[in-house]
């Protein structure tokens, strides 16, 4: 319980503290990645939740969210199949992350 906790306090933090909507948004992804274990070449991601849930958790609106993405794709960063996300350029989303 108290990792679960930790590991919450965590991530809000790091959400928190991010400066943009793009540097909230692809830090999540990038968080998310790093708790499957293991890292692929092209990460893929199963989204369970909504535009409008992941927009609550990085504070942002729904619409906001679903603009960034639709910019991560056409900047070829991620690709989507689905409800499952492909991480096609781990560096450049790294780069959002740490620079935005």
């Amino acid at each position: 319980m108290s990792e679960k906790y930790h590991n919450a306090c965590k991530e809000a933090g790091s959400l928190g503290l991010s400066h943009s909507a793009a540097e909230k948004l692809a830090k999540l992804l990038l968080e998310w990645t790093s708790k499957n274990g293991d890292t692929p070449k092209e990460p893929r991601l199963k989204l369970r939740l909504t535009h409008e849930e992941i927009a609550q958790m990085i504070g942002t609106s729904r619409e906001t969210v679903t603009r960034l993405f639709a910019d991560m794709r056409k900047r070829q960063i991620l690709q989507s199949k689905g409800s499952t996300l492909v991480i096609r350029n781990t560096a450049a989303l790294r780069e959002l992350a740490n620079h935005n």
